[in-house]
């Protein structure tokens, strides 16, 4: 298999996870603050928050980590759905942070626009978030850097990105319809892309799901898993559909992707059975042979123990 191949398949691997991971993106609002500001936002589990500056600057400072200055046109990202302060300069003793709750009820709302303050100085942000399925665990999420800020000025060779960002900040600045359905979709595009452009990152192309899906020898046998969960894939067949030994394979996998390689067979089975449970009316039994489990029973059990209940629950709940 040639590089080009490889690489072909690894940015097949990648939209399938995203898809079963069930990627999707929401706007909370737009901003327009002014003058002395600084506002917290609290922790939102499992939340992948984004900031686009439309106009202006500020300072994002999220908890535990150093303030970033962020100009008009950066788009910003923060994993995990950590806590962060937004203010107007670096030093935000003064004013003291007010809680995003408290803010709002300070500021007011004028066609969709959350405006609050006033004085000086003027930053309109467009804010929102990711979200995934909540109880799954993908290493492409587990290995997300804590911090992704993309600037417009960094993508030169990169127009794919700088074309997708450039029409984010176009279509937030509408008010026609459609406009919130074209800015979720825009941003779901933009992220798949930012974490491919980790690969390509000096400090991250060394490790994570994302270098594995470049790594010609992975790569086969992820493609491997991904296209037959069914199969009854062993550390030996594995390794032999990437062409390495089983002690360099199972040691390099799990190095590389974050999970051996038995564990990660099961991560993706059950997660394309979660998928199929909630967008297919197969029966519990087909579902089960699909993903690779010899009797129902068997898959069931290991379905509750993995998500806390039954597959007939999750999907009684999924559909509800």
């Amino acid at each position: 298999m040639n590089n080009i191949s490889a690489k072909n398949i690894s940015t097949d691997l990648l939209s399938e996870v995203f898809s079963t991971l069930r990627l999707r993106s929401q706007l909370y609002f737009k901003t327009d603050f002014k003058g002395p500001y600084a506002i917290e936002l609290p922790h939102e589990q499992r939340r992948i928050r984004f900031h686009l500056v439309l106009q202006g600057s500020c300072w994002l400072t999220p908890d535990g980590m150093e303030s970033q200055l962020l100009s008009e046109g950066d788009l910003v990202l923060v994993p995990d759905g950590v806590a962060q302060v937004i203010s107007h300069s670096e030093n935000f003793d003064y004013p003291r942070p007010v809680v995003l709750s408290d803010a709002m009820e300070q500021g007011h709302f004028a066609e969709g626009v959350f405006v609050y303050g006033a004085g000086e100085g003027r930053c309109r942000l467009l804010c929102g978030f990711c979200q995934f399925d909540e109880d799954i665990d993908h290493p492409v999420l587990i290995n997300l850097p804590s911090l992704l800020v993309l600037n417009q000025k960094d993508l030169g060779p990169e127009p794919w990105m700088s074309g997708a960002l450039q029409l984010l900040k176009l279509e937030a600045e509408l008010a026609g319809q459609g406009r919130n359905g074209i800015l979720s979709r825009l941003l779901e595009i933009i992220f798949i892309q930012l974490v491919r452009r980790l690969a390509l990152d000096p400090d991250h192309a060394h490790k994570g799901f994302i270098a594995a899906l470049s790594d010609i020898q992975l790569s086969k046998a992820l493609n491997a898993i991904h296209k037959t969960p069914e199969k009854g894939w062993k550390v030996n067949s594995l390794a032999e559909a990437a062409g390495m030994s089983r002690a360099r394979f199972a040691d390099y996998f799990t190095r590389m992707v974050g999970l051996p390689p038995i564990e990660y067979l099961t991560l993706w089975r059950l997660m394309r059975a979660r998928l199929l449970l909630s967008s297919t009316d197969y029966s519990i039994d087909r579902i089960a042979e699909l993903c690779g489990y010899a009797s129902t029973p068997s898959f069931s059990s290991r379905f509750k123990r993995q998500y806390g209940q039954g597959p007939g629950a999750y999907r009684r709940a999924v559909k509800v």
